[in-house]
């Protein structure tokens, strides 16, 4: 048996549900009831905690690079938080 439920939407997500609405033809309810079925599959390791270092892994190796590439982007992200005039 379906159960009704009141649901807010940040605008963004609204804005998704309602473009894919559009594009596909379906309802908004089947849309968004889509999105809540993939998310309850979902075992969670999918999602990113912040602030947490995460190993990388690259599909042809060359994972000194990527983490060559991700230093320099922490590098270039800390620098502009020290120029940051607050």
């Amino acid at each position: 048996m379906a159960e009704a439920i009141t649901l807010e939407l940040p605008e963004d997500v609204a804005r998704q549900a309602r473009e894919i609405t559009r594009r596909t033809g379906r309802p908004m309810a089947d849309v968004l009831t889509d999105w809540l079925r993939w998310g309850a599959a979902s075992d969670g390791t999918t999602l990113l905690k912040p602030d947490t270092d995460y190993p990388i892994y690259t599909l042809y190796g060359n994972e000194s690079v990527a983490q060559g590439l991700l230093d320099a982007l922490h590098a270039e992200e800390t620098a502009a938080h020290t120029d940051d005039p607050q």
